[in-house]
């Protein structure tokens, strides 16, 4: 089967972004080469070095280079104005990958970072300019990363509206769209759901007359505790955050049509594990190489 000119649209999704490496690996063992590469957040970084010309053997050391240290020193924390995060240790990073004055203009293969104007929500093709400036715009997250000051306005994630870029695409002359989703979430139904409402009773206010009523009521309140607990406020941005961007990968596949998208699921890792590359690449690899197998056994 030829696929002709592939298009490959590269999703959001932080530390499980890693994952499109192993993709990009499973891709190349299938003769799938990319042409044209979008990248939204992560997605962006890792597009950025395949456009650049690096293979995935050089982007696996790159990834594997990264450990908790590493994380750290990438991801250090900053004062609060505009973002928890100082983006200066990651960005000095990809300089030292990609090139500090690399143009996008002058990539090996034509790339496209997706970013938001914050002032107005519009969506931006990045498809021109500084590299790692697009970079720096498509991964800042707010709140996470103080906004990317640039164009005369602010720019933040591309994830906030377009986190499968497959759109980005639109302007090129493929033959076959694919693309790569690192946030495939089997719990996260379509459709809505109708249920009753039932709200969680506490047993500390229903306290007993007796002593043994109250030993029951703490053996209770310990097994709902451990059990039900009320999430913690950086698990309710992250949840909030996932969901979100799976909506929108889920809505971008509906109006783009992609002839393939390899849906990876990366439940087992956290958004901020960057650590953990090795096992997301692997993830990636098998999963993409089980899809890849199906598609062409069409």
């Amino acid at each position: 089967m030829s696929l002709g000119k592939v298009a490959v649209a590269l999703s959001g999704g932080a530390a499980l972004g890693l994952a499109h490496v192993g993709a990009l690996k499973a891709m190349a063992e299938f003769g799938v080469k990319p042409s044209f590469i979008s990248g939204t957040s992560a997605g962006s970084v890792i597009g950025a070095m395949v456009a650049r010309g690096l293979s995935v053997a050089e982007i696996e050391d790159v990834v594997l280079s990264i450990d908790r240290k590493k994380t750290f020193y990438l991801l250090s924390p900053s004062i609060p104005l505009g973002g928890l995060i100082d983006p200066k240790n990651f960005v000095s990073f990809m300089e030292k990958i990609v090139g500090k004055d690399t143009l996008i203009e002058d990539l090996e293969i034509p790339f496209v970072a997706v970013t938001i104007d914050f002032r107005n929500g519009n969506i931006l093709y990045i498809d021109r300019g500084r590299l790692v400036d697009a970079i720096r715009s498509s991964i800042s997250i707010p709140g996470v990363f103080k906004p990317f000051e640039a164009n005369g306005t602010l720019l933040v994630d591309g994830g906030l509206r377009e986190n499968l870029p497959l759109s980005a695409l639109k302007k090129f002359n493929y033959d076959t769209l694919l693309g790569v989703n690192v946030l495939k979430t089997p719990q996260l139904k379509f459709e809505g759901l109708y249920a009753p409402i039932a709200p969680f009773k506490n047993p500390q206010n229903d306290k007993g007359d007796t002593f043994i009523d109250r030993i029951s009521n703490v053996i209770q309140i310990a097994r709902q505790n451990r059990l039900n607990h009320l999430p913690r406020l950086t698990y309710i941005g992250y949840q909030s955050l996932l969901i979100l961007m799976t909506e929108l990968s889920n809505r971008e596949i509906q109006i783009c049509n992609p002839d393939l998208v390899l849906q990876l699921n990366l439940s087992k890792l956290q958004l901020w594990e960057f650590w953990r590359g090795q096992e997301a690449m692997e993830i990636g690899y098998r999963e993409s190489h089980e899809q890849l197998t199906d598609f062409f056994n069409r």
